[in-house]
């Protein structure tokens, strides 16, 4: 399945996501054209070359025209139509947009790999917070299995739009995440003052969470 829908959040935010489920050639042909995106002739791994015709022609579904995608220093996408931001898992490519705001977005493919290092990126109390597996399951997994993994996505958001951010259980503290499989999170900065309000949801068997400045 390519293109699955764009979202306009209470953010002004529009989120366009594609299920990767295509082969280069299919996306080749979905692409149209005798030019290549910007990077794709540096791509070896055909997982990478899919990201990338998967991102163009996101591009391309949500501004109606072909976009020429640059990155900055830190390696942070760039447009001339405003701040976007884009995620790639194993399953999925979602892209971001706010006309003016800056904007951070995280897709994550539910999995084994959150649980294992959870530890690594959520602080000691964060860890103490997270809900039970006695719960109900959540969109097939277990309420804690999904927290854990909004968490993840969440730092991740925040971390696109404060790079300075680094470690994770240290630089970036959440307040807990109380609904399921939809909500938003406080996450508080060490090295500001100000507080982001970041939002997720559980989606097409990935956690995606995005924020705005």
């Amino acid at each position: 399945m390519p293109y699955c829908e764009t979202i306009i959040t209470a953010q002004n935010v529009r989120i366009a996501t594609w299920q990767l489920t295509e082969t280069i050639d299919e996306l080749m042909a979905l692409w149209g054209t005798n030019t290549f995106p910007q990077h794709y002739a540096e791509a070896r791994a055909e997982k990478r070359q899919c990201e990338i015709m998967a991102t163009a022609l996101l591009l391309r579904e949500l501004f109606g025209e072909d976009i020429e995608l640059r990155h900055s220093s830190n390696g942070a996408p760039i447009i001339d139509k405003g701040n976007i931001s884009i995620s790639h898992t194993i399953t999925h490519v979602a892209i971001a947009h706010h006309p003016t705001r800056r904007v951070g977005i995280d897709i994550e493919t539910i999995g084994e790999r959150a649980v294992r290092v959870a530890p690594r990126i959520l602080s000691p109390d964060e860890m103490a917070l997270l809900p039970q597996d006695e719960g109900r399951p959540v969109c097939n997994t277990t309420p804690r299995t999904a927290a854990i993994h909004i968490a993840w996505s969440v730092k991740e958001a925040v971390y696109k739009i404060h790079p300075t951010a680094i470690e994770f259980r240290r630089d970036i503290i959440l307040s807990p995440i109380e609904a399921l499989p939809s909500g938003s999170v406080t996450a508080h900065l060490n090295d500001s003052d100000t507080p982001i309000e970041a939002h997720y949801t559980l989606y097409n068997g990935c956690s995606m969470a995005w924020a705005v400045e």
